[in-house]
Protein backbone atom coordinates (compact mmCIF):
# COMPACT_ATOMS: atom_id res chain seq x y z
CA UNK A 1 0.00 0.00 0.00
CA UNK A 2 1.40 3.69 -0.93
CA UNK A 3 3.12 5.77 1.54
CA UNK A 4 0.70 8.55 2.17
CA UNK A 5 2.67 11.98 1.15
CA UNK A 6 3.84 14.90 3.66
CA UNK A 7 2.78 18.19 3.22
CA UNK A 8 6.58 20.03 2.13
CA UNK A 9 7.70 23.23 4.64
CA UNK A 10 7.42 25.27 1.99
CA UNK A 11 3.60 24.75 2.41
CA UNK A 12 4.01 24.63 6.05
CA UNK A 13 5.23 28.25 6.01
CA UNK A 14 2.68 29.43 3.30
CA UNK A 15 -0.16 28.29 5.09
CA UNK A 16 1.42 30.32 8.03
CA UNK A 17 2.45 33.26 5.90
CA UNK A 18 -1.51 33.45 5.35
CA UNK A 19 -2.46 33.24 9.09
CA UNK A 20 -0.34 35.95 10.20
CA UNK A 21 -1.71 38.39 7.37
CA UNK A 22 -5.08 37.64 8.09
CA UNK A 23 -4.20 37.82 11.81
CA UNK A 24 -2.58 41.24 11.21
CA UNK A 25 -5.06 42.61 9.40
CA UNK A 26 -7.59 42.21 11.83
CA UNK A 27 -4.85 43.84 14.54
CA UNK A 28 -5.01 47.10 12.17
CA UNK A 29 -8.45 47.08 11.63
CA UNK A 30 -8.68 46.84 15.25
CA UNK A 31 -6.62 50.13 15.95
CA UNK A 32 -7.42 51.99 13.35
CA UNK A 33 -11.18 51.67 14.15
CA UNK A 34 -10.06 52.82 18.25
CA UNK A 35 -8.24 55.60 16.80
CA UNK A 36 -10.89 57.04 14.85
CA UNK A 37 -13.35 56.14 17.64
CA UNK A 38 -11.52 58.16 19.64
CA UNK A 39 -9.66 60.90 18.28
CA UNK A 40 -10.96 64.39 18.74
CA UNK A 41 -8.99 65.67 15.56
CA UNK A 42 -12.00 64.08 13.53
CA UNK A 43 -15.08 64.88 12.53
CA UNK A 44 -18.44 62.66 12.65
CA UNK A 45 -18.36 62.30 8.94
CA UNK A 46 -14.54 61.82 8.61
CA UNK A 47 -14.60 59.01 11.38
CA UNK A 48 -17.14 56.94 9.65
CA UNK A 49 -15.75 57.22 6.57
CA UNK A 50 -12.25 56.22 7.97
CA UNK A 51 -14.14 53.66 9.93
CA UNK A 52 -15.88 52.30 6.30
CA UNK A 53 -12.67 51.67 4.29
CA UNK A 54 -10.52 50.25 7.25
CA UNK A 55 -13.03 47.56 7.51
CA UNK A 56 -13.16 47.63 3.21
CA UNK A 57 -9.90 47.26 2.89
CA UNK A 58 -9.49 44.21 6.10
CA UNK A 59 -12.06 42.25 4.05
CA UNK A 60 -10.63 42.40 0.94
CA UNK A 61 -7.42 41.62 2.42
CA UNK A 62 -9.44 38.62 4.43
CA UNK A 63 -10.90 37.57 0.86
CA UNK A 64 -7.68 37.31 -0.72
CA UNK A 65 -6.12 35.14 1.93
CA UNK A 66 -8.90 33.18 1.75
CA UNK A 67 -8.76 32.42 -2.28
CA UNK A 68 -4.62 31.84 -1.46
CA UNK A 69 -5.43 29.62 0.84
CA UNK A 70 -8.14 27.80 -1.15
CA UNK A 71 -5.98 27.96 -4.41
CA UNK A 72 -3.07 26.54 -2.17
CA UNK A 73 -5.24 23.41 -1.35
CA UNK A 74 -6.30 22.82 -4.47
CA UNK A 75 -1.97 22.74 -6.04
CA UNK A 76 -1.32 20.21 -2.95
CA UNK A 77 -4.59 18.04 -4.19
CA UNK A 78 -2.74 18.14 -7.62
CA UNK A 79 0.29 16.75 -6.32
CA UNK A 80 -1.49 14.51 -4.27
CA UNK A 81 -2.92 12.56 -7.13
CA UNK A 82 0.17 13.39 -9.01
CA UNK A 83 1.61 10.90 -6.44
CA UNK A 84 -1.15 7.92 -6.61
CA UNK A 85 1.73 5.65 -8.22
CA UNK A 86 1.20 6.34 -11.54
CA UNK A 87 3.83 4.50 -13.49
CA UNK A 88 4.59 3.74 -17.76
CA UNK A 89 2.82 0.65 -18.41
CA UNK A 90 5.19 -2.00 -19.52
CA UNK A 91 6.14 -2.13 -23.53
CA UNK A 92 5.09 -6.01 -23.66
CA UNK A 93 1.52 -5.02 -21.97
CA UNK A 94 1.21 -2.16 -24.40
CA UNK A 95 2.32 -4.60 -27.12
CA UNK A 96 -0.70 -6.87 -26.01
CA UNK A 97 -3.36 -3.87 -25.58
CA UNK A 98 -2.63 -2.27 -29.09
CA UNK A 99 -2.81 -6.27 -30.62
CA UNK A 100 -6.03 -6.36 -28.54
CA UNK A 101 -7.35 -3.33 -30.13
CA UNK A 102 -6.27 -3.96 -34.13
CA UNK A 103 -8.00 -7.78 -33.94
CA UNK A 104 -11.08 -6.16 -32.70
CA UNK A 105 -11.08 -3.87 -35.73
CA UNK A 106 -10.56 -6.47 -37.91
CA UNK A 107 -13.44 -8.50 -36.21
CA UNK A 108 -15.60 -5.51 -36.92
CA UNK A 109 -14.66 -4.59 -40.42
CA UNK A 110 -14.77 -8.67 -40.48
CA UNK A 111 -11.51 -8.56 -43.44
CA UNK A 112 -9.36 -11.46 -42.32
CA UNK A 113 -6.19 -10.14 -45.39
CA UNK A 114 -6.28 -6.44 -44.27
CA UNK A 115 -2.80 -5.65 -44.14
CA UNK A 116 -1.78 -5.59 -40.19
CA UNK A 117 0.76 -3.35 -40.98
CA UNK A 118 -1.11 -0.95 -42.08
CA UNK A 119 -3.81 -0.78 -39.85
CA UNK A 120 -1.28 -0.57 -37.14
CA UNK A 121 0.16 2.87 -38.70
CA UNK A 122 -3.71 4.18 -38.97
CA UNK A 123 -4.32 3.28 -35.50
CA UNK A 124 -1.30 4.95 -34.00
CA UNK A 125 -1.66 8.16 -35.95
CA UNK A 126 -5.45 8.73 -35.32
CA UNK A 127 -4.56 8.33 -31.55
CA UNK A 128 -1.75 10.40 -31.89
CA UNK A 129 -4.31 13.77 -33.38
CA UNK A 130 -6.98 12.63 -30.84
CA UNK A 131 -4.65 13.39 -28.21
CA UNK A 132 -3.11 16.65 -29.85
CA UNK A 133 -6.36 17.47 -30.05
CA UNK A 134 -7.21 16.83 -26.13
CA UNK A 135 -4.10 18.55 -25.12
CA UNK A 136 -5.39 21.46 -27.26
CA UNK A 137 -8.88 21.66 -25.52
CA UNK A 138 -7.78 21.19 -21.87
CA UNK A 139 -4.63 23.01 -21.84
CA UNK A 140 -2.99 20.36 -20.37
CA UNK A 141 0.09 17.82 -21.27
CA UNK A 142 -0.97 13.71 -21.32
CA UNK A 143 1.05 11.22 -19.68
CA UNK A 144 0.44 8.10 -22.25
CA UNK A 145 0.96 4.52 -21.56
CA UNK A 146 0.10 5.33 -17.64
CA UNK A 147 -0.74 2.31 -15.56
CA UNK A 148 -1.81 2.47 -11.51
CA UNK A 149 -1.86 -0.17 -9.37
CA UNK A 150 -1.20 -2.60 -12.53
CA UNK A 151 -4.35 -1.10 -14.22
CA UNK A 152 -3.52 0.23 -17.67
CA UNK A 153 -5.20 3.57 -19.43
CA UNK A 154 -3.81 4.81 -22.40
CA UNK A 155 -3.41 8.06 -20.91
CA UNK A 156 -4.06 10.36 -18.54
CA UNK A 157 -4.55 13.89 -17.45
CA UNK A 158 -3.86 15.87 -14.58
CA UNK A 159 -6.25 18.77 -13.48
CA UNK A 160 -6.17 20.67 -10.07
CA UNK A 161 -9.31 18.97 -8.88
CA UNK A 162 -9.64 15.52 -10.56
CA UNK A 163 -7.81 13.17 -12.50
CA UNK A 164 -8.70 12.05 -16.16
CA UNK A 165 -8.25 8.55 -16.82
CA UNK A 166 -8.13 8.07 -20.89
CA UNK A 167 -9.27 5.07 -23.30
CA UNK A 168 -9.26 5.23 -27.31
CA UNK A 169 -11.19 3.32 -29.97
CA UNK A 170 -11.04 3.52 -33.57
CA UNK A 171 -14.64 2.99 -35.17
CA UNK A 172 -15.47 2.30 -38.23
CA UNK A 173 -19.05 0.91 -37.49
CA UNK A 174 -21.62 3.00 -35.19
CA UNK A 175 -21.15 0.65 -32.40
CA UNK A 176 -19.30 -0.04 -29.41
CA UNK A 177 -19.06 -4.26 -28.34
CA UNK A 178 -20.97 -3.85 -24.35
CA UNK A 179 -18.11 -6.09 -23.32
CA UNK A 180 -15.44 -3.59 -24.18
CA UNK A 181 -17.38 -0.84 -22.09
CA UNK A 182 -17.82 -3.15 -19.34
CA UNK A 183 -14.03 -3.98 -19.16
CA UNK A 184 -13.42 -0.21 -19.70
CA UNK A 185 -15.66 0.64 -16.58
CA UNK A 186 -14.24 -2.47 -14.52
CA UNK A 187 -10.89 -0.85 -15.05
CA UNK A 188 -11.42 2.72 -14.17
CA UNK A 189 -13.42 1.37 -11.15
CA UNK A 190 -10.32 -0.53 -10.20
CA UNK A 191 -7.89 2.52 -10.40
CA UNK A 192 -10.71 4.30 -8.07
CA UNK A 193 -10.47 1.38 -5.77
CA UNK A 194 -6.66 1.40 -5.51
CA UNK A 195 -6.28 5.38 -5.18
CA UNK A 196 -9.24 4.56 -2.04
CA UNK A 197 -7.20 1.83 -0.55
CA UNK A 198 -4.02 3.75 -1.01
CA UNK A 199 -5.73 6.43 1.28
CA UNK A 200 -5.28 9.26 -1.87
CA UNK A 201 -7.98 11.76 -2.21
CA UNK A 202 -8.10 11.95 -6.21
CA UNK A 203 -11.78 12.44 -8.08
CA UNK A 204 -10.81 10.06 -10.79
CA UNK A 205 -13.06 10.32 -14.37
CA UNK A 206 -12.85 8.79 -17.39
CA UNK A 207 -12.88 10.29 -20.86
CA UNK A 208 -13.73 7.63 -23.77
CA UNK A 209 -12.20 8.89 -27.04
CA UNK A 210 -14.17 7.40 -30.34
CA UNK A 211 -12.10 8.05 -33.49
CA UNK A 212 -14.45 7.65 -36.08
CA UNK A 213 -15.12 7.08 -39.89
CA UNK A 214 -18.81 7.60 -40.11
CA UNK A 215 -21.09 9.26 -42.26
CA UNK A 216 -23.78 12.03 -40.60
CA UNK A 217 -25.90 9.07 -40.04
CA UNK A 218 -23.60 6.29 -38.51
CA UNK A 219 -22.54 8.53 -36.07
CA UNK A 220 -26.05 10.09 -34.65
CA UNK A 221 -26.49 6.07 -34.42
CA UNK A 222 -23.34 5.60 -32.50
CA UNK A 223 -24.37 8.69 -29.73
CA UNK A 224 -27.76 6.82 -29.49
CA UNK A 225 -26.18 4.00 -28.16
CA UNK A 226 -23.37 4.83 -26.17
CA UNK A 227 -25.58 6.87 -23.89
CA UNK A 228 -27.73 3.87 -23.87
CA UNK A 229 -24.71 1.75 -22.71
CA UNK A 230 -23.65 4.23 -20.37
CA UNK A 231 -26.76 5.02 -18.76
CA UNK A 232 -26.20 2.72 -15.43
CA UNK A 233 -23.23 3.22 -14.64
CA UNK A 234 -22.00 5.19 -11.36
CA UNK A 235 -18.77 6.14 -13.05
CA UNK A 236 -18.28 9.84 -14.15
CA UNK A 237 -17.57 9.57 -18.00
CA UNK A 238 -17.33 11.86 -20.70
CA UNK A 239 -17.22 10.43 -24.18
CA UNK A 240 -15.95 12.55 -27.02
CA UNK A 241 -16.16 11.58 -31.06
CA UNK A 242 -13.83 12.36 -33.31
CA UNK A 243 -13.57 12.14 -36.83
CA UNK A 244 -10.74 10.78 -38.41
CA UNK A 245 -10.27 13.09 -41.79
CA UNK A 246 -11.14 15.89 -39.64
CA UNK A 247 -8.04 15.45 -37.44
CA UNK A 248 -5.91 14.79 -40.19
CA UNK A 249 -7.00 18.07 -42.02
CA UNK A 250 -6.43 19.75 -39.27
CA UNK A 251 -2.90 18.55 -37.69
CA UNK A 252 -1.69 17.01 -41.10
CA UNK A 253 1.12 18.23 -43.06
Amino acid sequence: MANQSKPSPSDDNSSRNYLTVTVSLFVLVCLFVGIAATSPTFETRQRWILIGFVITFAIAGLGLSIWMVSRQSRQRSSGDSRELGWKTSPTDRQRRKLNDNLREIIVALNAGDVQIDDLFSVYIVAEDLAFRQIQQEMKENLLRQQSVGGIDFDAILFKPDFVTCIETAFLFAPDVPQAKIDEILSRISSAKKFCEQSGKKANLRLLFVLITQLDKTGEAQLRSSLVKKFSATSVDVDIRLFDFEDLQKKYAP
